[in-house]
């Protein structure tokens, strides 16, 4: 490509996505502006992040993302994330023109991986320290609600003296309340977004409360003894599967440093496969078979665990 072409190419791929960034801004700020005085008439600092999920994401790639940002802890509004979005498609063609077409499909293939592979393991970790927090979390909301205050009262109070991260997740819970939500439909996104059934049952719960009533602390002792029988189902079930789990990990790595080794010991070999072009469709498709057993080996080592991890 030549110079002058791809100057051009640049700056109008810059200018597209400064456009864009632009059109997120001003199509958030009223709508922030207007959830910033609710919270304000409330007595409430304006939290950024929870104005701009107030209402849902129509994008589903943008609502991924944000979600699963949010699971690993990383409070950012989707305005943002937009964002962050167009800046990462906007270098993948610089990347394809830089590196070429096959390093750049590689460079921007390993960057996703990499990239969702750090997000899932810190949300993973992090979902397991709520599921763990939660039962204590539950028997608090009890007491408090053995005293006459309602669940909303009931989930504020005891989250002010709940750790991290549970707090916080639970903090962003009552306050959407205070803005009006209902208690059972903003539980249910919160379960929704950070794949928690507890938090569908307890919504459940407040939805049937709210309609019949009833009491809520049968349910609440109910789901704690349910939490905790389950945690030590599953951890039994990791000892049990852990030499298997082991197996596959093993299977996962071998292909990858035997090619690794070969490479560092003999280049041309694989080189000279690439030249020829039967070796070059076998090169592919290893490659291909390798990323789907890998994805298939970690299914099945998930499967151990929470079905709705």
């Amino acid at each position: 490509m030549n110079t002058p072409i791809l100057i051009i190419f640049v700056v109008a791929l810059l200018l597209g996505v400064g456009a864009a960034v632009l059109l997120f801004r001003s199509q958030g700020s009223a709508r922030r502006a207007e959830m910033a005085l609710r919270l304000r008439v409330l007595g409430e600092d304006a939290d950024a992040h929870l104005l701009s999920r107030a209402k849902p994401i129509a994008n589903p790639l943008l609502r991924f993302v944000t979600d699963l940002l949010t699971r690993s802890g990383v409070e950012l509004e989707p305005e943002r994330v937009g964002q962050g979005l167009l800046i990462a498609a906007a270098a993948a063609p610089l990347l394809l023109i830089v590196l070429g077409p096959l390093a750049g499909l590689l460079a921007i293939g390993l960057a996703v991986v990499s990239v969702l592979g750090v997000l899932s393991r810190n949300a993973n970790r992090r979902r397991a320290k709520i599921v763990e927090q939660l039962p204590s979390f539950l028997e608090s909301v009890m007491r408090v609600l053995s005293a006459g205050n309602t669940l909303e009262e009931s989930l504020g109070a005891a989250a002010r003296d709940s750790p991290e991260p549970i707090r916080p997740l639970f903090i962003s819970i009552g306050r959407q309340v205070r803005l009006g939500a209902p208690v059972e439909s903003v539980l249910a996104e919160a379960g929704e977004v950070h794949r928690l059934r507890d938090l569908k049952v307890m919504a459940l719960a407040a939805a049937i409360n709210r309609k019949y009533g009833g009491s809520l602390r049968g349910v609440i002792k109910s789901l704690i003894s349910t939490i905790r029988s389950r945690d030590s189902a599953a951890r039994e079930l990791r000892a049990l599967t852990a030499e298997t789990r082991f197996s596959a990990l093993v299977l996962g790595i071998i292909p990858v440093t035997l090619s690794l080794y070969i490479f560092s010991q003999n280049k041309a070999y694989y080189a000279g496969m690439w030249a020829d072009g039967s070796g070059r469709i076998f090169l592919i498709v290893s490659v291909l078979m390798q990323i789907v057993g890998v994805a298939v080996l970690w299914r099945m080592m998930n499967s151990t665990g929470d079905p709705d991890a």
